[in-house]
Order: structure tokens, then C-alpha cells, then sequence
């Protein structure tokens, strides 16, 4: 019999709970990351708006360790148990329904983590049993894999995919896009400003990218959007990098002096070390779900509806006065 008694809104957000109890087991938040398929960076700025809505600090950090506090170790035993039932509680309701959970497989490109991030953890949250299997891949290979029904679906950017329409039997959803930010050091003479020219304004500024051989594709565009069409000889650093190429940017703005085009998780984890100011125009960076069109395996069908809820949801944030900027 239900209860009488019950919360007008959730406490908390079991998402955001899964993600310090998995930090909190592994005190370490690149391996916490890896766990839970998303990046370092994402991962910090939900624990960071976690401690936030509960008015106290959970975490400890230092350049060498992750530690609990007092509040954090009681809401980590706390979290585990809750956690528990939430999966016995899926978990008996669909062998009483006899539901098999089923797996997940997914291309991700990489570096897209901070965009699909919601998505997935929308997604586990209402199928927490179903195995998710993730691959990270090169821009060229991702639409490939799902023609070949070698995974489920792929998660990349929008203008990745080109006149998706010709590709017979494939879907798209798209996302709510990320808005790309410019991460520069403090005394750099465009810190000044409240924002960033975009185009001919900006063509004498030194800008911090990987390296193009990382992805052609990607850097042409990073390109074209940082200093307009037909820009023979941009003043660009080009950094190595092999994997996370955002978060090796992220790293190197200080030292190079130099401009980093960021999305917004990451480019907010730098706040206070660095001036972080939007681009003149907007910039913003859409995300996509690609998948055959003849699978409607269940798992699958949750994606796309986590993806679909995840997108309404940021639209009625973006349109509410109290979010505006």
C-alpha cells in the first residue's frame, strides 16, 4: 500500500548520487570517470552542483588526493543504500513484468562526453540493469559502424554528419547544443571584454587547438567558426594531443598564452584561473544520436527518449526567466 506521506520533490537526483558514490569508492575522479563513461570534467561539475543543492561540501580536493568529510562519508553509506534500492526496486519490477534489461552498445566520438553526459546518465537512471558498452572512435568511422549494425548507435556532432538524409535507413536526433566558450589567461587584452569576436575581429589572435591530423574534420570547422571562411594562414597553435582534447586544451591556456575554444563544462571548471567569456556570435556546438532505422531494440528506444526528454528539458530551462543570462 503506498504511503500518504510523500515528498513534493525528489531530495535528490539520483544521477548526481551515482556519481559521488562512485568518486567516493574510488576517491579518485579520473578512474570514477572511466567507470561511469564520462569525462573527468563533466564529472567534477555534477559533484560541484551536488554539494550545491545540498549546502555542504562533500569532497576534500587537493593537487594529490580526493577526500571524504564527515558529511561526505555519512551521504556515501547513505547513497549506497539508496542506490541498492533503486535497483531492486527496477529490478523486481520488470521480472514481475518479465523484462530482459538486454545491452546497450555505442560509437562515441570522442570528446563529445560533456554533451551526451545528460543523455547517458538520463538513460541509466531509468535502466540501471541494461549493460552499456562503449567505444570511442575517429569522426570518419562512426557513421560506418551503425550502417554495419556494429553497435546501436552513435553519439557525434551535428555538422559531423552532413546530409545524414541520403544515408538510406538511418536516423538522427539531434541535441541541445552546447555553447562553446573562450578560455583565456587573465592578462590576455581580450579578458577585458565581455565577449569574444568571432570572424574578421578575430583574425590576428592566437588561438590554442589540437593538432589537425587529430581530426581534420573538426579542426576545419573549429576554424572556419573561430576566424570566417577562406582564412589561408590562421595564427594557431597546434597542440598534440591522443585522447581528450579538450581537457589537454584546458591545460594548456596558461602556458601558451593563447585563446582555447572550450564547451561550457570545461571551460567553467577553469573559472577563476582563467577569464572565460562567450563568443560574438554565440557559438554553439549540437550533439546528434545517430541509429538504424529498423532497431527498436528497448534499450535503444530508452536512449532516444532520454535524449528527447533531456532536450525538452533544456528548452523550458532556456526559456525560463529565472536561467536567462
Amino acid at each position: 500500500m503506498l504511503s500518504a506521506h510523500l515528498p513534493t520533490d525528489s531530495p535528490v537526483d539520483l544521477r548526481q548520487l551515482l556519481y559521488f558514490v562512485t568518486v567516493a569508492r574510488e576517491l579518485n575522479f579520473s578512474r570514477a570517470a572511466e567507470r561511469l563513461h564520462i569525462s573527468a570534467s563533466a564529472l567534477s561539475q555534477q559533484i560541484k552542483a551536488l554539494e550545491r543543492h545540498l549546502g555542504v561540501q562533500l569532497l576534500i580536493r587537493d593537487t594529490r588526493r580526493v577526500r571524504l568529510t564527515p558529511a561526505g562519508e555519512v551521504f556515501a553509506e547513505h547513497g549506497q543504500g539508496l542506490l541498492r534500492d533503486a535497483e531492486d526496486a527496477v529490478s523486481q519490477t520488470r521480472d514481475a513484468a518479465g523484462v530482459d534489461p538486454g545491452e546497450l552498445t555505442l560509437a562515441v566520438l570522442q570528446d563529445v562526453e560533456s554533451s551526451f553526459e545528460p543523455v547517458i546518465a538520463r538513460f541509466r537512471v531509468a535502466l540501471p540493469d541494461v549493460h552499456v558498452v562503449v567505444t570511442s572512435m575517429r569522426p570518419a568511422e562512426l557513421v560506418t559502424v551503425v550502417r554495419e549494425r556494429r553497435v546501436d548507435a552513435a553519439l557525434t556532432w551535428t555538422f559531423l554528419l552532413g546530409r545524414l538524409d541520403s544515408h538510406a535507413g538511418l536516423r538522427s536526433m539531434s541535441l541541445a547544443p552546447t555553447e562553446v566558450l573562450a578560455a583565456l589567461p587573465l592578462e590576455h587584452p581580450l579578458a577585458r571584454a565581455d565577449r569574444v569576436p568571432r570572424g574578421e575581429a578575430l583574425r590576428d589572435t592566437r588561438v590554442v587547438l589540437f593538432e589537425r591530423s587529430y581530426s581534420p574534420a573538426v579542426f576545419d570547422h573549429m576554424v572556419e567558426m573561430l576566424y570566417g571562411p577562406d582564412h589561408a594562414d590562421p595564427p594557431i597553435d597546434e597542440v598534440q594531443v591522443t585522447f581528450r582534447a579538450e581537457e589537454t586544451l584546458a591545460r594548456q591556456v596558461g602556458s601558451t598564452g593563447g585563446l582555447a575554444p572550450l564547451s561550457k563544462p570545461v571551460a567553467d571548471l577553469l573559472r577563476g584561473s582563467c577569464a572565460v567569456r562567450p563568443f560574438d556570435p554565440p557559438w554553439l556546438l549540437g550533439g546528434s544520436i545517430v541509429w538504424q532505422r529498423d532497431n527498436t531494440s528497448r534499450p535503444l528506444m530508452a536512449l532516444v527518449a532520454a535524449a528527447a526528454a533531456e532536450r525538452a528539458s533544456a528548452r523550458t530551462m532556456a526559456a525560463s526567466p529565472d536561467t536567462r543570462s
